[in-house]
């Protein structure tokens, strides 16, 4: 039975049963993918369809840093391209161009890898709040979530940048659950992970996170707090000491990273993104935010329903709008799920949840101010739609409890107590001096 938001020991334990199934999943999804690859590789439909501009300014940018490379320096560098912090992605695409003369089908391979890698740290964190049942399920869902598989098949850094944030949200969960010391050092890899692909995301996320976890301290009880202390402290210096030599003023006080409180910046930037086809707004009367109450409330409202539903059902009128129908619906499906999930986190999973649904509320609540545009917003989606995955997966089960959520556990003790008396009899029978 769970005891102040704290779950009994070895609750989260996996057996192989559990492990097996969600690498079927894994490999699953890994072969899916593989197809659509090969499928967009050899049909050139990105280009025809001009499903996605950026694929198309990686790979000039790769190109230029592989011939930068392959002439040590005797061609110029990308403008583009002025360090690491936010163009991570940048210096992959030209190292793998470099590696493999120009080739990108490697980038997608790895996009796809990466991709797949999200499928099991969605299932891993989720294990840590749930039981194996509803964890598998989120690992099914992070698997066929369809803006989820679509973008990890391009060669854009969606998919690297959803596991760096997927792994920020394991880290936490580990944390604050007692889990293995190997998946809590997911926290400070995926923060790295994502200074390099979305800086202003890493530098709210230095906030945010310790905030998150303070927040579990304060609203829940767990015997885990002590343990949550101690390892906390340890990855703020392994943190602190990676950091510091990197460059932590560069992260936080220079380009968007520092105008990420800066209101004026946010309204100039809706200004900037309300173009194209997934403008939120017809012309240029945009509500700013800030200047009244009415205005504020209007435009984080607008912002939240294109932030989960994505499309205005009276006017799609491209392709890519059209391809976003299904996920509409999923996510509509989700959203009562969601409701009663979050009522559920509140009663059983306070301690282990709350700090990554404090990280994942607030990085919507920004996303959702500041983009004017349903396409990016329909891809920043998925930085936080595994946290909101897992949510829905809890909220999906009419029958909830507790006592439920350890059931397949106490059978898996039951079978290695069992395996251990049998062990213990062996044993015995061999000491016996022979006649």
């Amino acid at each position: 039975m769970q005891k102040n938001g704290m779950l009994p020991s070895g609750a989260t334990k996996v057996s192989p049963f559990e492990l097996a199934r969600i690498l079927r999943v894994f490999w699953i999804g890994l072969t899916l993918r593989c197809g659509l690859v090969l499928t967009l590789q050899a049909t050139g439909v990105e280009r025809s369809l001009k499903l996605t501009k950026d694929a198309f300014l990686y790979d000039s940018v790769g190109k230029q840093i592989a011939e930068h490379y392959r002439t040590n320096g005797g061609t110029s560098w990308p403008d583009r391209v002025s360090g690491v912090l936010d163009h991570m992605y940048e210096h992959f695409v030209g190292l793998t161009y470099y590696l493999t003369d120009d080739s990108m089908l490697a980038v997608r391979l790895v996009n796809v890898l990466a991709g797949c890698l999200v499928i099991l740290a969605t299932w891993r964190m989720a294990r840590y709040v749930t039981d194996a049942d509803t964890a598998y399920r989120c690992g099914l869902w992070a698997c066929f979530f369809p803006t989820q598989f679509y973008y990890s098949c391009l060669p854009v850094r969606d998919a690297q940048s959803t596991l760096a944030m997927t792994l920020v949200f394991l880290g936490m969960t580990a944390l604050t659950s007692g889990g293995k010391r190997t998946h809590s050092l997911a926290l400070p890899i995926g923060i790295l992970m994502t200074a390099g692909y979305r800086t202003y995301v890493a530098t709210v996320l230095v906030f945010l996170v310790p905030a998150g976890l303070c927040a579990a301290m304060l609203l829940a009880r767990s015997e885990n707090k002590s343990k949550l202390l101690s390892r906390a402290t340890l990855l703020g210096i392994i943190a602190f000491g990676i950091a510091g030599p990197a460059g932590i003023e560069k992260l936080s006080s220079t380009g968007k990273a520092a105008q990420v409180m800066d209101m004026d910046y946010w309204n100039a930037t809706r200004q900037k993104m309300n173009r194209g086809s997934g403008a939120l707004y017809d012309g240029e009367d945009i509500p700013e935010l800030g200047k009244s109450i009415v205005d504020t409330v209007q435009g984080i409202a607008i912002g939240l329903y294109f932030f989960f539903v994505s499309v205005n059902p009276t006017e799609i009128d491209s392709i890519r709008q059209w391809m976003a129908v299904p996920e509409v619906l999923i996510v509509l499906y989700m959203v009562p799920k969601l409701y009663r999930g979050f009522r559920r986190i509140m009663r059983h999973h306070r301690f282990e949840f709350i700090a990554v649904l404090f990280v994942a509320l607030a990085i919507t609540f920004a996303y959702s101010s500041v983009t004017t545009n349903a396409g990016p917003l329909m891809r920043w989606r998925l930085q936080v739609a595994n946290v909101y995955i897992v949510i829905a997966a809890i909220g999906l089960s009419r029958s909830y409890s507790s006592e439920r959520r350890h059931r397949s556990q106490l059978q898996i003790s039951d079978l290695d107590r069992a395996r251990d008396g049998r062990d213990s009899m062996t044993s015995g029978l061999q000491l016996q001096p022979s006649r």
